[in-house]
This record gives C-alpha cells, structure tokens and sequence, in this order.
C-alpha cells in the first residue's frame, strides 16, 4: 500500500535534513568560526652571531564557548645570510581535537587524546627601513603537510609588515598584511585566505631578555568552493626569550 503524501514529504524532508547534516561533518572546519584567544612562548638560543635554534609553543582557546581550539608546537633553525635577510627551517606539530573529519584527511592520534597535523617549512625574510624608525619587512614561507587536508597539501604565504620603533623606548607597534596561497587539495589552487594582524611589542624591562607581545587577527578566507569559509578573530599574547 503506498504512503500519504504527507508522508512521502515528511520522509523526503528527513532524508534531506540529514544528507546536508553529513556534508557539512564530512567537510567540517577544524577551527571553529568565532572569537579567539592565543597565547604563546618561545624560547632562541643564539649558536653563533649567525645562527639560532628556537623552541616555541602556542596554545588557542575559544573565547565563546570557552573550549580548546588547539596546540601548535614548532622548532626552527635560522641563519642571518647579511644583515636584515634570514633563511629558517622547521618542523610544526599541530594538536586539535578529535573529529571524523580530520581521521578521514589522515591526522594521526597523539597526545591528550589530541590528533596531530604535521607540517614543515622554510621560509625567507628581508627587512628595509622606508623612513627613520619605519621599517618594511617582506616573509615567504613554504609549508608542507603530512597529511591530505581538503583544502591544501601545501601552502604559500606571502607577508608584508609596517613597523615603528618608539624614539627612546622598546615599544614597537606594527601592522601585518598575510597572503595564503592554497595548492594539492580537492579545491582549486590560488589564493584563498587573508589575515590582517595590528599589535605592540615590548620589553617590560629594560636590558632583560624577555619581550612581549600583544595583538589581533583576522582571518578571511574566500573561494574555497564546496568547502566552507573559515573566518575568525583573535586576541593574542605571546612572550619571547633570547639566550646568548
């Protein structure tokens, strides 16, 4: 005997409700779209006057609800070729929280029953001064993943960033513009993400190895096709030691 229409409909409706529900899981973003909080250390041990080795950390929190959003741990060496113009290298381990999403693109179980996205990276910098106390700092970095993200296997980013150093002080305020170039996903390859970073660094005191810094982000992603945008905010502080 064949259904009511009603529910025919009803059933039809079920059916949709649920295969959008799976698509949006299956290409779920790992960070979620809303404001954050980043706090980071990091650790250089200069090796000779051209050479450092560093070790830093970065731990992410959403602000709303206030839950994990992930880890990030990097070691890096970098080598001044003259002066202003560095090359460095390393290796990053991400830690985010476990989901089908991220199991399915290959990410590892680790620690804190955490799933690790691994990475490594080269990148180059040069820094020129445009006027007294103004300085332009040009960054390209290479990264390559270890596992098969939707979006990217690989990523470029290009990064310009304005800074002022405060005449008679250690205060430096900066302004940041960062380009994402996306390749080896199941999307198109282009640029598809830009970050705006602003913040102030400082040393809290005089003569002493420790600098801090304050900042805001935000992210904008675009033209990622089939696969949602990821957009945020963010609120960050980070400290930073030098050991000669």
């Amino acid at each position: 005997m064949n259904k009511p229409p009603q529910k025919n409909v009803k059933t039809l409706l079920i059916i949709i409700i649920i295969s959008c529900s799976s698509v949006s899981n299956f290409y779920s973003q790992d960070l979620t779209n809303n404001l954050k909080i980043w706090s980071g250390i990091s650790v250089s041990y200069k090796v000779n006057k051209n050479l450092n080795v560093k070790l830093s950390e970065l731990i992410a929190y959403n602000a709303s609800p206030s839950n994990y959003s992930f880890s990030q741990t990097k070691i890096a060496l970098s080598y001044k070729l003259k002066r202003r113009i560095y090359i460095s290298g390393g290796y990053v381990r991400g830690l985010f929280n476990d989901s089908n999403s991220l199991r399915r693109q290959g990410a590892t179980d680790s620690w804190f029953n955490k799933l690790a996205v691994d990475r490594i990276y080269g990148n180059f910098s040069y820094k020129h001064t445009i006027v007294k106390r103004l300085s332009l700092k040009h960054k390209i970095e290479f990264q390559h993943f270890f596992t098969d993200l939707d979006k990217y296997k690989t990523r470029t980013i290009y990064a310009a960033r304005v800074g002022y150093n405060v005449r008679k002080s250690s205060l430096s305020p900066y302004i940041e513009g960062q380009f994402f170039n996306y390749s080896g996903g199941i999307i198109s390859s282009g640029i598809k993400r830009f970050r705006f970073k602003s913040g102030l660094s400082f040393k809290p005191i005089t003569d002493s190895a420790m600098r801090v810094s304050l900042y805001y982000i935000s992210q904008n992603e675009f033209k990622t096709e089939a696969l949602p945008e990821n957009d945020y905010a963010v609120f960050g502080l980070s400290l930073s030691f030098k050991i000669n």
